[in-house]
């Protein structure tokens, strides 16, 4: 809300609370809740990032590329459309620094994306399925990061996904650093 101005905010509330139900005053509702929304999404984010600090646990994302270096991958193969566990999803082919463990945003330039994910979710829109790799038993997301920190923020345990599994032939590279995870360090 800081960068919204506080005279546009309360005008953006006085229009939404009007009776009349017409499509303005509804986008102008869903912009509003998506916005809340974010905001939450933001400070879960910065306090879970703090906690675990504080523990000295890790909380980012692993990332893919990481396999695709320490491992030889023998075997790839698509599975198709398959629903995933939230809490499975624990790297990224990329993206890595932009989202924490849990998916909350954590860069500036995910606002706008988020944003629009968030509203149309809240609109009723359906949403494609999101593009993940599993390698062992966790998935990466090559596509729908905004999508998945939107359903996290709004309570969703489950996604549907297209995946590809990649079979390695060598220790991954978090079972050979013998550390936690980092989503299975802190809840959020």
């Amino acid at each position: 809300m800081n960068e919204f101005n506080s005279f546009m905010w309360q005008m953006a509330i006085t229009q939404a609370q009007r009776p009349s139900d017409n499509w303005k005053n509804r986008n102008i509702r869903l912009a509003l809740s998506a916005m809340r929304l974010y905001e939450r999404a933001l400070w879960r984010g910065r306090i879970a990032r703090l906690v675990a600090w504080l523990r000295r646990r890790p909380y980012h994302l692993l990332d893919l590329a990481d396999v695709s270096q320490h491992c030889q991958i023998i075997n790839q193969h698509h599975v198709g459309l398959q629903t995933v566990p939230m809490t499975q999803i624990r790297g990224s082919d990329g993206r890595s620094h932009d989202f924490d463990a849990a998916f909350h945003p954590r860069q500036s330039h995910n606002r706008e994306p988020w944003l629009r994910v968030a509203t149309a979710r809240l609109a009723g829109e359906s949403m494609p399925p999101i593009k993940l790799v599993r390698v062992g038993d966790i998935y990466f997301v090559r596509d729908g990061h905004h999508r998945i920190s939107v359903a996290r923020s709004m309570g969703q345990r489950m996604i549907e996904a297209e995946v590809t599994v990649w079979q390695a032939a060598d220790a991954l590279p978090w079972k050979r650093r013998g550390m936690p995870l980092a989503s299975q360090a802190t809840a959020a």
